[in-house]
């Protein structure tokens, strides 16, 4: 009787377990299928720790201007990107703490916790995609080649043997490895890799290299910020080349996607109360706002 007892605890406990495991499955591969389920959500929970928080740690380039920098005359960071942020975190009344990294490794600093966010200047790209959970583009940028002034360059066969500099792990750098550009950088006696723009445009003052594969909201910059020291190279038609038209996004965590949600709604919101073109004009002379549009 004892044995049969055991033997029915034991048909019922095994049922229980079988019972158990079925119903993990079950909503294992429901929250698979359905990413937008409760389950998925629960798991999501960026931007809780950052309202939790009360900051919103931004990872940025400090000599990336006029995205964001550190200016070296009042040591306070400045910037297009630096206002939009500051803005979008007042709309969600959280602070922002704004923290300089390595732009060559933004994505460990991302990934590792260190920051919630890569907002300076960050291109959307197909690897990118695969990689982050991206905001919604908020505004184009081409990358350009920034020649020094009185050079008789025209048109890229004309930089044929010369040497290019570029930031390391940039969207120019990018653009330059793309299939598209393949003959030109063929062509090319070299290319540098420099730590940041600002130590780039005097590296081309000093003859040290020939050119700059550039971001055009980038060079820009310096043309206004030094009148007559740069242009940007054109073609024989007198009009500017671009090696590749590219939108700026906001990097996240891959799956930070509730706070992803948070900065494209206060983006959307900045951008149809006018606070979004405000900013791009105090810092480029006009609209470039893509978002909302």
């Amino acid at each position: 009787m004892k044995k049969m007892k055991k033997a029915v605890c034991a048909l019922l406990a095994g049922l229980l377990v079988v019972s158990a495991s079925g119903c993990g499955l079950v909503q294992g591969a429901a929250s698979k299928a359905n990413p937008n389920s409760s389950a998925s959500k629960a798991a999501d929970e960026s931007w809780k720790k950052v309202k939790s928080a009360n900051q919103l740690v931004l990872g940025f380039d400090k000599a990336f201007p006029p995205m964001g920098y550190i200016d070296t005359k009042t040591g306070k960071t400045v910037g297009f990107d630096i206002d939009m942020a500051t803005e979008a975190c007042k709309r969600l009344n959280i602070k922002i703490k704004f923290q300089p990294i390595d732009w060559n490794n933004k994505t460990a600093e991302l990934n590792n916790g260190n920051v919630d966010c890569l907002w300076n200047g960050f291109s959307k790209t197909t690897e990118r995609v695969e990689k982050f959970a991206l905001s919604e583009p908020y505004m184009k940028n081409n990358q350009i080649i920034l020649i020094k002034t009185g050079s008789s360059y025209k048109g890229l066969d004309s930089l044929a043997g010369k040497t290019v500099g570029v930031q390391s792990d940039s969207s120019a750098e990018t653009a330059l490895n793309d299939s598209t550009n393949a003959a030109f950088k063929k062509s090319l006696k070299s290319i540098v890799k420099i730590d940041d723009y600002s130590k780039a445009v005097m590296e081309i003052q000093n003859g040290t290299i020939d050119a700059i594969a550039i971001d055009e909201v980038v060079a820009r910059y310096y043309l206004t910020k030094n009148p007559g020291a740069y242009k940007i190279l054109q073609d024989k038609g007198s009009k500017d080349v671009s090696l590749a038209v590219e939108d700026y996004v906001v990097g996240f965590r891959k799956g930070d996607n509730a706070l992803k949600q948070k900065i494209d709604g206060a983006l959307n919101e900045m951008a149809k109360d006018g606070t979004a073109t405000k900013f791009s004009r105090k810092w480029f002379g006009k609209d470039v706002i893509t978002v909302g549009k």
